[in-house]
């Protein structure tokens, strides 16, 4: 093939690639501080072998061709099964050594095994096919949602898969390149150093864009119960009761407080107590619609925002709560936890704050406590004393 104005020597681009490897796995040892976790070792050491690879190939005519074919081969298909191993573990799912050993003897031994002018076109259509199953593996997540890196690190891949496919066809020298300058092997070196860049920058740019995920969960949800914290909540509930007023619909508050939860501490341990309010927070997502707000106000304490709901109606998912929490144990020990729980409504006057509701509410679950635990009290917002209120029946609360 003539030289043309994208030639490049092969033999200097070869090195270049090996450099660019060796200073990419430098990087992530140094970004990672020797914290590798989530499939960074398996790529930090991908790029080792990548860096041999590339290192063998251009000793091509210095060293016997098995061992730039075969071997180099070999290690760029252990580099590809190291990668696509270190996208699994990211998932945690992890890949058994002995199968991401078995790649690369796989493809050395039919690279040898083949006559003489067929490894090479063979090698490039078994390395495109590593390839596009990576951009495949990383693309392929439906569980969670599409972010730019993933785009990156997928088209990445594609993009070497298309190239290797393509070479197949074109030349049989592409990866046991022969060191003549040439447009079409300036192309794929630059193509494959910019893979070597661009994918592993692309791979901690999908960690970074985790650990800012989970960052903001942790600051916004109760670490132990994965419910809203309480900030959170409250900048919710703001907009929700700003909400109601708007729309001029009902929108009723809950306070709920496990009963004598100090005993189970004390009796069982902190472990214990902690299965307990997990279990709980379980038993009150299954009993609340996926729009409710749920939030752990403080140790035991639990809030529940509903929009939509009169005070009578909160009043019955209140009893249901009560009912489940006292007819079953939260743990694997004997036990049953009770809960009290007091509420109030949003009545319509628009100088009502989510103050005023949460202290009606915390009004109400006093009086659900002093009364003698495991009930529900109701008490609306208004004129009327707590003593009068709390003689209501719940069906007359509304």
């Amino acid at each position: 093939m003539a030289a043309g104005p994208l030639a490049i020597d092969a033999q200097t681009m070869l090195i270049v690639m090996f450099m660019s490897a060796v200073l990419m796995a430098a990087v992530l040892w140094f970004a990672c501080a020797g914290r590798f976790r989530d499939g960074l070792a398996r790529w930090m050491t991908s790029l080792w072998v990548q860096a041999l690879a590339w290192l063998l190939l251009a000793a091509r005519g210095m060293v016997a061709d098995l061992i730039t074919i075969a071997l180099a081969n070999g290690l760029l298909a252990l580099t590809w099964a190291l990668q696509i191993a270190a996208i699994r573990e990211f998932r945690g799912r992890p890949t058994a050594t002995v199968l991401i050993l078995s790649v690369p003897l796989v493809v050395s031994g039919v690279v040898v095994a083949l006559p003489d002018g067929a490894p090479a076109r063979l090698a490039s259509l078994l390395h495109g096919a590593a390839n596009l199953a990576i951009a495949i593996s990383v693309l392929n997540d439906p569980r969670r949602p599409m972010l730019r890196a993933r785009w990156l690190l997928g088209a990445c891949y594609a993009g070497a898969a298309a190239t290797l496919m393509l070479a197949a066809w074109i030349t049989p020298g592409v990866l046991v390149p022969a060191f003549s300058a040439s447009g079409y092997h300036g192309f794929f070196y630059v193509g494959t150093y910019a893979l070597v860049v661009a994918g592993s920058f692309a791979f901690l740019l999908m960690h970074k864009e985790r650990a800012d995920e989970e960052t903001s969960r942790l600051a916004t949800t109760d670490p132990l119960t994965g419910v809203f914290n309480r900030r959170t909540f409250i900048e919710l509930a703001d907009q929700e009761l700003a909400r109601s007023r708007r729309a001029g619909t009902p929108l009723s508050l809950m306070m709920l407080d496990l009963d004598h939860f100090k005993r189970v501490n004390d009796t069982f341990g902190h472990l214990t107590g902690d299965e307990v309010l997990v279990a709980f927070t379980r038993l009150i997502k299954d009993c609340v619609r996926r729009g409710d707000l749920l939030v752990r106000y403080g140790g035991e304490e639990f809030c529940v925002l509903l929009p939509g709901t009169t005070l009578a109606a909160a009043a019955a998912l209140a009893e249901r709560i009560r009912a489940a929490c006292a007819s079953q144990s939260l743990t694997a020990h004997s036990f049953k936890v009770s809960v009290s729980i007091g509420l109030t409504a949003y009545a319509g006057d628009s100088n009502t704050t989510l103050g005023d509701l949460l202290a009606r509410a915390d009004e109400a679950l006093y009086l659900a406590k002093e009364e003698g635990r495991d009930r529900v009290i109701a008490l609306p917002l208004g004129t009327l004393s707590s003593t009068a209120q709390r003689t209501l029946p719940l069906e007359q609360v509304g």
